[in-house]
């Protein structure tokens, strides 16, 4: 014998009890018009028919009760009921048995009640046999009390009639075996139909489970992808440390000179006030260097990812960021040549956009520093929806061996312990993130990077 899952049980028997309430009613009013109407002639049978019809009565009432109620509240009142809703299905088909097996017994009975019984056995077995085959052991046994029990006694009864009552006890037990083989067939369906719903159950929990797995995985990776953006501006910070020292310690030397001529002057009680001018105004110039710088590499330093889009000039973002490594290319005697100043507005997270021009420029200068001619430029273009960043160096351009792995995470040319290998591929992601493109300029006779971003915010 199959052995069904709980869950499929519970499915089966919950269906089980709301079909019953429709046979329930059917039962009720049966049993009524039954003690109303019995189908028993004899006097002698008619008490025991009165109190077989009036208990079925009582049994099919709170099985129509018992059927609501389990249908309403669901598995919770399953548990509590279905034994006595059972048990009343067990009672109810009992008298009906008992009352029709009477019905044909009773030698008195004409040939019209004899009918009428047949008919009430073909209709109830009927009517039942959908809510009944969903629990085939009481499906057996309601067929064999309401269908062969009262067959046999109409096989075995003596009757003075014209109805040939072989006939109908073969029409009543060729019914019997229709609604078992039926009810047999629709039990079997709804099996089939509860395990199909419980394995998509299974699955749809699965499957939850897994896009709540991926999501997790995503945030994880957005996680890791995020701290190594970070990790690498922090590399980049690490090996411009010495750039930036000196891009402060000459405009700390300059204030220092400033400051001992003006000491002098002090000593030597000649006041030139157009010369304390100038060197005061060297000073403020010299400071707010600093200060830019500074403000450039706190900026830069910082976590962009969760910064709004604002409008920026590019003029600034390239300032900004040449603040940061103008210093090392100066002393590495790498010529820096910068486009004409620009008006134009980038609609972009700033700090995000400058970490990707540093890194090329880093790149490029960490390419050319030993090359006879050194030099790194930059170009600005605007190209009507869209406007170009171009950063080019006197190197011979990317081996095409290597240009389709560039861009890959953790690939680098650099020896160990002087690149993370995630600058490229982190720059890229920016870039794309502001649906831009970051591309190597195949074709130029050169090394070159071209960046290009939206004029308007997508």
């Amino acid at each position: 014998m199959k052995v069904l899952s709980r869950a499929v049980l519970d499915n089966i028997e919950l269906d089980f009890c709301r079909r019953s309430k429709a046979a329930a009613v059917g039962f009720t009013v049966v049993f009524a018009i039954l003690l109303i109407k019995p189908v028993v002639t004899t006097p002698s049978y008619f008490l025991w028919h009165q109190l077989a019809a009036g208990t079925a009565l009582l049994c099919s009432i709170i099985r129509l009760f018992l059927g609501i109620k389990i249908s309403r509240e669901g598995v919770k009142s399953l548990y509590k009921w279905a034994p006595l809703h059972s048990v009343v299905i067990l009672i109810s088909s009992t008298m009906l048995g008992i009352v029709c097996s009477f019905g044909f017994w009773d030698p008195m009975n004409p040939d019209s009640k004899i009918f009428v019984t047949s008919f009430l056995i073909s209709a109830i077995m009927a009517g039942s046999a959908t809510s009944l085959s969903l629990s085939p052991r009481i499906s057996v046994y309601f067929l064999a009390l309401v269908g062969v029990m009262p067959g046999i006694f109409l096989a075995f009864s003596s009757h003075h009639g014209e109805l040939p009552y072989g006939v109908w006890t073969i029409f009543v037990f060729t019914f019997v075996v229709y609604v078992y083989g039926n009810s047999r067939e629709f039990y079997e369906s709804m099996v089939t139909r509860y395990e199909t719903e419980e394995a998509l159950n299974i699955e749809k929990q699965n499957l939850t489970l897994a896009i709540q797995q991926l999501e997790n995985t995503q945030d994880e990776l957005l996680n890791q992808k995020s701290r190594a953006e970070y990790s690498a501006k922090l590399a980049s910070l690490g090996e411009m440390a010495g750039g930036i020292a000196h891009e402060i310690n000459t405009p700390l030397n300059v204030i220092l000179l400033s400051a001992e001529q003006q000491m002098d002057l002090l000593e030597d009680g000649n006041l030139d006030r157009q010369s304390m001018k100038e060197s005061i105004e060297k000073v403020q110039s010299t400071t707010n260097r600093i200060a830019t710088i500074v403000r450039g590499l706190r900026t830069f330093a910082r976590d962009g990812t969760k910064d709004p889009i604002e409008e920026i000039s590019v003029q600034t973002l390239i300032d900004n960021t040449l603040s940061l490594c103008y210093e090392k290319f100066k002393l590495a005697n790498v010529d820096l040549i910068l486009p004409p100043p620009t008006k134009l507005i980038l609609p972009c997270r700033p700090v995000q956009i400058s970490q990707v021009l540093l890194n090329l420029l880093n790149n490029s200068f960490e390419a050319i520093r030993d090359l006879p001619k050194k030099w790194i430029a930059i170009g600005v273009s605007d190209l009507g929806e869209q406007i170009e960043l171009r950063i080019t160096d006197s190197g011979p351009g990317i081996d095409p061996e290597i240009q389709a792995e560039i861009f890959r995470p953790f690939y680098t040319t650099k020896e160990i312990g002087k690149g993370t290998g995630l600058g490229l591929s982190i720059s890229r992601g920016l870039v794309e993130a502001h649906q831009g493109q970051l591309y190597v300029d195949i074709d130029h006779n050169h090394t070159s990077f071209v960046i290009r971003l939206p004029k308007k915010n997508s």
